[in-house]
């Protein structure tokens, strides 16, 4: 029985946080940024609480009702990142946060794929920049209910949909989701950290 989703409220941020960490723990670019496992446990729900917040200011993000199981945050075409909801989301604080090598180590890589961002999709599309499962949910099909109201939303309204991940067990899951790869596992410079971009053409209503 498919899940009942809803809008995150602000107050679950920090639950919705932990929730993230927990399904990014051993995420490629995070063991890459933060090598030491304990160091990640400490630092990523204050990373992910930073960029949850500039997605609750900035766009949509989609929880489970009830007990939070799965978010999924999305950036509208019309997403601007503002100077204002990069401070007020706390996102500023990174680099302090998990320090300056770990956040250069991070950047090397969010970089590459910004690049490829900027150079593939030029027009207007949704921007699924995070996705997340608590782990011992995940491999039920609850991602793809996650994403399906932006997914059906962006078929009406004729837009694209957009996304990256930085683990390779995650691209049969999107392309099941309709999305064809336009990166096909490009290494991030000298990280060592491959990533694949997707883009999901919108399908045509058959009413």
């Amino acid at each position: 029985m498919p899940k009942e989703l809803v809008r995150l409220a602000y107050s679950q941020i920090v639950t919705a946080a932990a929730v993230f960490a927990r399904a990014f723990g051993e995420d490629p670019l995070m063991v890459y940024a933060i090598p030491n496992r304990g160091e990640r446990a400490r630092l990523l729900p204050e990373v992910y609480l930073r960029m949850i917040r500039f997605g609750h200011l900035a766009g949509e993000v989609h929880v489970t009702a009830g007990a939070i199981e799965g978010v999924a945050g999305w950036l509208p075409p019309d997403a601007k990142w503002t100077r204002e909801n990069i401070e007020a989301s706390g996102m500023h604080q990174l680099a302090t946060l998990i320090g300056d090598d770990a956040y250069q180590r991070y950047r090397e890589v969010v970089g590459r794929e910004w690049q490829a961002r900027q150079r593939d999709m030029l027009a207007p599309c949704w921007y699924l920049f995070l996705l997340g499962v608590e782990p011992a949910r995940q491999r039920r099909g609850l991602g793809g209910e996650l994403m399906r109201p932006i997914l059906e939303r962006a078929d009406r309204d004729n837009l694209a949909c957009y996304l990256e991940t930085e683990n390779q067990r995650n691209v049969p899951f999107y392309l099941k989701q309709g999305f064809e790869v336009i990166v096909d596992g490009e290494e991030a410079g000298p990280s060592g950290v491959r990533f694949w971009t997707f883009r999901r053409t919108p399908k045509r209503s058959l009413e």
